[in-house]
């Protein structure tokens, strides 16, 4: 056994979780023989894009627009305006013309809801989204199909928003009656980060080191990967094409 050190930016993360999810049985299941809805989010806009890729489809896709609620630097301006229609690959085939709220009701059990999160609480594997709208947004529809009818949620979330306390508990204190701001909802589904990516796509272990950094390293983690030699070179090959994954632009 051999263990390397890796550096992930937060935009090769997120590249390296779209192509971790995209190489996962349960998904390339769902993908031919079921349907995938991909709800907008930067990080679920790696995942449309290597969707999209494996369907082979022509749909104009501008990861830029895939968004709705987006947090920033004070005085960012983005460059391109949001587009609020999520991602349906349905038995193979790619629609991008309607949102969540039209294409929740319909999902059943074996198919799969992606949605991002904003909170990662590692050690239980547990995520949380932050919620501004106070009927619940997006959130409403994925809930009930999730609870209703089993479809299966996947929260393909970046190890730079990881959290020291359950969520559980930081929900308690974010919906407190007596607070201002976002409120912070448990998602009761798969969590995939980068480490559950470098398992499926080399077989190597991943172990989260230490985080941080600066000239576009902000966010970035660095990890201890573990495998047998072929692994490992896997590893290596990986971060290769990574490297050249260019930050994220809004």
């Amino acid at each position: 056994m051999k263990t390397i050190q890796i550096l992930l930016t937060v935009s090769m993360g997120k590249r390296l979780i779209a192509r971790g999810l995209m190489a996962d049985p349960e998904v390339q299941k769902a993908m031919t023989s079921g349907r995938i809805l991909i709800l907008t989010g930067t990080t679920d806009a790696y995942v449309a894009e290597e969707a999209l890729r494996m369907t082979g489809s022509d749909i104009d896709f501008d990861r830029r627009s895939f968004r709705r609620g987006i947090t920033t630097a004070p005085g960012a301006k983005t460059t391109v305006d949001a587009k609020e229609a999520d991602l349906l690959i349905d038995h193979g085939k790619a629609y991008l013309d309607r949102t969540v709220y039209d294409i929740a009701p319909e999902l059943e059990a074996g198919d799969i809801i992606f949605k991002g999160a904003n909170a990662l609480y590692l050690p239980e594997r547990e995520a949380g989204v932050l919620i501004a709208n106070p009927q619940g947004g997006t959130f409403m529809p994925i809930l009930s199909a999730v609870v209703g009818r089993r479809v299966r949620l996947v929260v393909p979330v970046g190890l730079e928003k990881r959290v020291e306390k359950p969520i559980s508990e930081l929900a308690e204190i974010a919906n407190a009656s007596c607070e201002e701001g976002l409120r912070l909802c448990p998602m009761p589904g798969r969590v995939f980060t980068e480490l559950d990516a470098i398992r499926i796509l080399t077989g190597a272990q991943a172990t989260l080191l230490a985080a941080g950094g600066t000239l576009g390293a902000e966010g970035a983690v660095y990890l201890a990967v573990t495998g047998e030699e072929e692994q490992i070179e896997q590893v290596r090959s990986l971060m290769k094409e990574l490297s050249s994954e260019p930050p994220t632009v809004l």
